[in-house]
């Protein structure tokens, strides 16, 4: 008997647990997944990515990974017809580890999601309308679209998966700047 009720209690979990997060979000699983951005493969180290101007060292990891963060410049790139703020490559010990894409305005949101789910995967209309944060995993690449609909500022990353997950596994700080 107690065992039929922890098996119940685990598949309400399973099955409603996704429903009283705070945020409304959404996960995907990939379609035609990248293994890099715009030709720079994940792993790859800043003398290998072109165009690349450093902006500083953001500290180390708790396992002494050096964190460090490069511009690139928006000027000519344009995603669907959004053209982003600012280009952002972040190395997790010299190696490329993920791109974050800076927009602003709903128009631009809008244009970023149909090309994301053209890419890699569709929402239901609902979901498409409402979703403040939506996500793409995959193998190789974690792709994560984000908007604040009250500043009118948002993200889209392009994260390794393995990297990454070294990255968040260890507290990240800077002496200089503090716990990011």
């Amino acid at each position: 008997m107690r065992l039929r009720g922890a098996r119940f209690f685990l598949a309400f979990i399973l099955v409603f647990g996704g429903s009283f997060s705070v945020a409304p979000a959404l996960a995907l699983l990939i379609h035609n997944e990248p293994s890099g951005f715009r030709g720079n493969l994940w792993g790859a180290s800043p003398k290998e990515c072109a165009s690349l101007t450093f902006v500083s060292g953001q500290g180390v990891t708790e396992s002494g990974q050096q964190v460090e963060i490069y511009d690139r410049s928006p000027v000519g790139i344009s995603l669907n017809g959004a053209t982003p703020t600012r280009i952002r490559y972040r190395f997790l010990d010299n190696k490329l580890e993920s791109v974050q894409l800076s927009y602003e305005g709903r128009a631009n949101r809008d244009r970023l999601l149909q090309l994301m789910e053209d890419r890699y995967g569709r929402l239901t209309p609902g979901e498409r309308k409402f979703v403040a944060r939506a996500e793409w995993d995959g193998f190789e690449t974690t792709v994560v679209l984000s908007f604040n609909p009250d500043t009118g500022i948002g993200s889209l990353w392009f994260s390794s998966t393995m990297l990454n997950r070294e990255f968040t596994d260890y507290k990240y700080w800077s002496e200089s700047k503090g716990p990011s």
